[in-house]
């Protein structure tokens, strides 16, 4: 027998559509993933199986296979391991009840079947509403601000027991810990107001916030422009609740949380960086400034000391506003003031 269920892959910020197909047979004990998973990946079958174990469904004379769909996809993470779980107690006639495909599953999974959060929920959940899932089961995680999408329900899970209760209609109300929503204090270092003089400039300061424009400033060393650089984001308006959500999940990507949820960024690297820095990348791809900065302030002081390499790398983002690096798009619509 085989089945399908819904999960949602990672390239950068941007989330496409996964759909695990799983079949199980009568023969030798056995599972093979197929359709380009990573080690993490393939490692999840040893996670799954002991997992389904503990909990009571052994995988007796069984031979398992799973695919990834799209095949041509790299898949990469544990993101997959909830929804590989479902599928094989499907396949296998362990759970009666049908899998909804406008229903997505995401979240890792431990050996005694506890479902844990991932690297990357918060683009997993923006892909969601994109992809217009109606319902997203996936592991509660006090470190990410509150979310509520219109038209996506959350059904949040600890267990493969809740997922199972859940899809047989049981309402699942599984203990969640308390997330302090308390509004943030805008506190602004350097305020654009606090400038005195430099009218000309900051009329051009205003009309490039205004309309989202770039700015090129030139004049002698001490006249200010890297001061009206850093209160720049200060007459920025502050960002919606998704444009908050982005700016979370990205520096999730790089494993740093950002000073303020609801402040523009204000990224302002070195002339010495390197391009890989800049522009992101690696040998484990990892956002740069320019994808840092995404809803914020690019400042590139010293213009002209940057590397050849690095301006030249520099187009690509500019003309298309996306930041591509090897087979990952970080950002797919940059948004950013230079």
């Amino acid at each position: 027998m085989s089945t399908k269920v819904t999960s949602i892959g990672l390239k950068g910020l941007e989330g496409y559509r996964v759909q695990v197909e799983v079949q199980v047979k009568s023969g030798l004990e056995s599972i093979v993933i197929v359709g380009l998973p990573d080690a993490s990946v393939k490692e999840s079958k040893e996670r799954v199986s002991a997992a389904l174990n503990s909990i009571g469904f052994p995988l007796l004379d069984m031979k398992v296979t799973i695919n990834l769909s799209p095949a041509e996809q790299k898949k990469n993470g544990p993101l997959f391991d909830l929804a590989i779980a479902i599928g094989m107690l499907k396949a296998g006639n362990f759970l009666q009840s049908s899998v909804l495909e406008d229903a997505g599953m995401i979240g890792a999974l431990s050996l005694d079947g506890t479902i844990h959060p991932v690297e990357g929920m918060i683009a997993a959940v923006l892909a969601a509403k994109r992809l217009k899932l109606k319902k997203l089961y996936l592991p509660f995680d006090p470190n990410l601000p509150h979310i509520e999408i219109p038209d996506l329900e959350f059904v949040y899970i600890q267990t493969i027991q809740d997922v199972i209760a859940a899809l047989h209609g049981q309402q699942c109300l599984p203990f969640l810990p308390p997330v302090n929503q308390t509004n943030e204090s805008i506190t602004i270092e350097r305020d654009f107001n606090q400038i005195i003089g430099h009218t000309f400039a900051k009329r051009a300061l205003e009309i490039a916030a205004s309309g989202g424009h770039y700015v090129l400033m030139d004049g002698p060393p001490g006249c200010g422009k890297s001061l009206l650089a850093e209160t720049f984001p200060s007459i920025l308006p502050p960002l919606s609740k998704e444009e908050q959500l982005e700016k979370v999940s990205l520096y999730q990507l790089v494993g740093a949380p950002p000073n303020s949820l609801t402040l523009p960024r204000y990224r302002h690297p070195h002339h010495s960086a390197s391009a890989v820095s800049i522009i992101g990348g690696g040998t484990n791809p990892k956002p740069g400034e320019v994808s840092l900065a995404h809803h914020g302030v690019l400042f590139l002081d010293e213009l002209g000391e940057f590397s050849k390499k690095t301006l030249d790398m520099l187009r690509q983002p500019l003309e298309n506003e996306k930041a591509v690096r090897g087979d990952r798009d970080f950002v797919p619509h940059l948004n950013y003031l230079i």
